[in-house]
């Protein structure tokens, strides 16, 4: 057959082959269209939110507009997973996305300019829209060469805006944002530019390939940022003083200009901002595109699509649990694994050599201690969802363990392997607080006198996970077995932990490095590792000044940078308690009750006596960072006045 005429025959072919697919998936366009219909609602409501962002001028309203942009655009996301399941060339920049979203809503403080660039970079994925208009597969086909390559520019442009957001945010003092703003602003105008130049790209496809009518697309993110403007007194100051001294570039080359800066902005200069600040914008950027892509990947792992059924903890629907051994197990633990054990079949899901487990799951109160393990929300409830995903997690079940094993860590070891590291934390600060006493180094230095009065009141932030039964844990009576796998995942743990503390140079700022170091969204079930870890380099780096009988930059940089850690890791433990105590207030659930008995009473003592943290919380801000400023939102406690007034009720 002549070329001239199989062309037109394959084109026929493909359209007829389009109509038939397009015939069954009908229902699934026809609820992608309804979503599209919101998703175009909510995004002209945020399109609202951005033009009255222009005529504020206070930063506190800005910013508050600010998450409400973020949030109305993170609506749209229900659109663009449903898109990437009928449309598998956009998964990747789907989840980039997702990702990016995610991020930026678990930030306790979003910026006005970001939020610009952050709705242009979702209308420009919504662009891809016009793919369920194609109308038949010789025009599918058509598009797919050049969109796959546009598809993989977008999620990479995407990532790389997420990299330069979280670098920005991470770098939270006021003096370093504000000599930085100029590159800041470079940046977005950039991102700005990529995604206007990505959605012309869209546009130029769709009108050489369809026949359809698409809605004109305005772009006014440049003049948008340009129109910004907030009247902020200290803000002001440092500017009129920056401009009488030749711009930002000449202030960065003198420290003492540094310093006056920071007066203006009511901050003090710390070792670590002064690093920063001489190492530039773009090197920050590379150091810390490694640590963004654990974050990226932590965050990715853990996004949830589909939703959650719940089943509670007693009974419910079994058989939507994966594992098909706990499928008949869960409901009678004890009774299940005791007639495996008796019945003597091959492949039974207990040998002798677990039947030392039995006394676990004989004893209603280590069911609460398993449950309260899967129970993600604290609910009192598990979802088949929570469980399946218990399962999976090498972070809270190793794979060479058996499900017996597991169960019998997680009803007792794990308190066990708390209180072991309650007392090791308590030995590590001693030994710290004994050597700085001992320290034969200048008194006078302001440095060491800082650092030293930081360190001391470290020790109660580390120790915030107490609990009265720590004291009474008896190894004696602890089965050899058990304590083997105590051992087993306390090692297992700080090696993993350890590595990724590494990747980020032991420097945690925010919940979201936290979530990434311990691979779990569950904070407390890792704190007490993670805190031992800390504490033992704190310790090893003060043995190491007082053996050198000298206090370096370098040293104070890792002071700092472990200082932050530790405040971070404490803020992190409070804002879990407030998602809890949310969650427990919405179910009418006595808040002082579910604080004594879930997690084996791990807050209790924080509820209960909040003023002891929060004093040396106020100790260590005031040594480590000024006494006049006030730490940003991601790094201070959250429930502090609503703490104290509950703890007074109990």
């Amino acid at each position: 057959m002549p070329l001239l005429e199989a062309q037109p025959r394959y084109q026929a072919d493909l359209r007829e082959q389009g109509v038939v697919a397009r015939q069954e998936l009908g229902p699934a366009r026809s609820s992608l269209n309804r979503l599209e219909s919101l998703a175009e609602r909510e995004l002209e409501e945020v399109t609202r939110l951005l033009d009255h962002l222009t005529y504020v001028h206070l930063k506190n309203d800005a910013d508050k507009i600010a998450k409400e942009v973020i949030r109305g655009a993170r609506t749209a996301l229900k659109f663009f997973d449903n898109f990437a399941q009928l449309h598998p060339i956009a998964s990747g920049v789907v989840k980039a996305l997702s990702v990016v979203i995610d991020l930026e809503c678990q930030r306790h403080e979003n910026d006005a300019h970001i939020a610009v660039v952050h709705t242009s970079m979702v209308k420009t994925v919504f662009h891809l829209r016009y793919l369920n208009h194609v109308k038949d597969s010789f025009e599918e086909e058509s598009l797919k060469g050049a969109m796959t390559v546009l598809c993989k520019d977008m999620a990479k442009t995407i990532k790389k805006f997420g990299e330069f957001v979280d670098t920005y945010h991470i770098h939270w003092q006021k003096t370093v944002k504000f000599l930085f703003s100029y590159a800041h602003k470079k940046a977005l105008e950039h991102f700005s530019e990529e995604f206007e130049k990505l959605r012309r790209e869209m546009d130029d496809m769709y009108k050489s390939t369809m026949q359809i009518q698409m809605a004109t697309v305005l772009s006014n993110t440049t003049e948008i940022l340009n129109r910004i403007r907030f009247v902020d007194p200290e803000t002001l100051q440092a500017q009129r003083f920056v401009e009488a001294k030749g711009g930002p570039n000449a202030v960065l080359q003198d420290p003492l200009l540094i310093d006056q800066v920071a007066v203006h902005l009511k901050e003090k200069v710390t070792h670590t901002m002064r690093s920063v600040l001489q190492v530039g914008f773009d090197d920050l950027l590379s150091r810390h595109a490694p640590r963004f892509h654990i974050k990226y990947q932590s965050v990715e792992a853990h996004i949830v699509q589909s939703e959650r059924r719940v089943v509670e903890i007693s009974e419910g629907p079994h058989k939507i649990i994966e594992d098909a051994e706990l499928q008949q197990l869960w409901i009678r633990l004890h009774e299940y694994y005791y007639g495996q054990l008796h019945a003597e079949k091959p492949g039974a899901s207990i040998t002798s050599e677990d039947a030392w487990t039995l006394e676990y799951f004989s004893r209603a109160m280590y069911y609460a201690a398993i449950g309260d393990i899967i129970d993600d929300d604290g609910s009192g409830y598990i979802s088949a969802l929570e469980l399946n995903a218990f399962l999976k997690s090498e972070q809270r079940c190793l794979p060479k363990w058996t499900k017996p094993q597991w169960f019998a860590f997680w009803a007792s070891g794990w308190h066990n392997n708390n209180a072991w590291y309650h007392d090791e934390i308590d030995h590590v600060m001693q030994s710290v607080q004994d050597t700085i006493q001992n320290a034969d180094l200048d008194s006078r230095n302001p440095h060491w006198e800082s650092a030293t009065l930081a360190l001391q009141s470290l020790k109660s932030l580390l120790l915030v996970v107490d609990n009265e039964e720590f004291s009474s844990v008896d190894e004696s009576r602890v089965p050899y077995q058990l304590m083997r796998l105590q051992q087993e995942f306390r090692e297992y743990e700080e090696k993993t932990i350890s590595e990724k503390l590494h990747h980020f140079g032991f420097y945690l700022v925010d919940r979201a490095s936290i979530v990434a170091v311990v691979g779990d969204t569950r904070i407390e079930l890792h704190m007490m590792p993670l805190l031992h870890i800390l504490a033992k380099r704190i310790r090893d780096l003060v043995s190491k000044i007082v053996q050198q009988q000298h206090l370096s930059s370098q040293d104070v940089c890792e002071i700092e940078a472990l200082v932050t850690s530790c405040i971070a890791v404490f803020v992190a433990f409070d804002s879990r308690l407030r998602e809890l105590s949310r969650g427990w207030r919405l179910e009418a659930k006595d808040i002082g009750m579910q604080v004594d008995r879930y997690a084996d009473g791990l807050f209790k003592k924080y509820f209960t006596k909040p003023w002891l943290f929060h004093k040396a919380y106020d100790d260590l801000r005031c040594s480590m960072f000024g006494d006049e400023h006030e730490l940003p939102r991601h790094l201070r406690p959250v429930m502090r006045t609503q703490l104290s007034v509950s703890a007074a009720s109990v």
